[in-house]
């Protein structure tokens, strides 16, 4: 599991290191949960883009540019 997803199971009180032998399924299922809720904020952000309308392109803008770090960041710290 990565290492954000242990802070924020811990923050969040869920108590999956007291599940014996059900714990790794656990943590899967929480990495699982995490890396899903990820992608999913990592889609609405790639929505957000903005691009030209009739072609789809996107603009060469400091906005995209600013999503498209954000994104790596969340990809990066979440490992995902």
């Amino acid at each position: 599991m990565n290492e954000q997803i242990k802070v924020l199971v811990k923050e969040s009180n869920l108590d999956v290191y007291g599940l014996g032998k059900d714990r790794e399924k656990w943590e899967y299922t929480l990495s699982k949960f995490a890396e899903l809720m990820i992608n999913d904020c990592i889609k609405e952000l790639e929505i957000s883009k903005r691009g030209d309308p009739y072609t789809g392109n996107l603009y060469d803008c400091e906005y995209n540019t600013c999503i498209k770090e954000q994104i790596e960041v969340l990809k990066t710290r979440f490992g995902v």
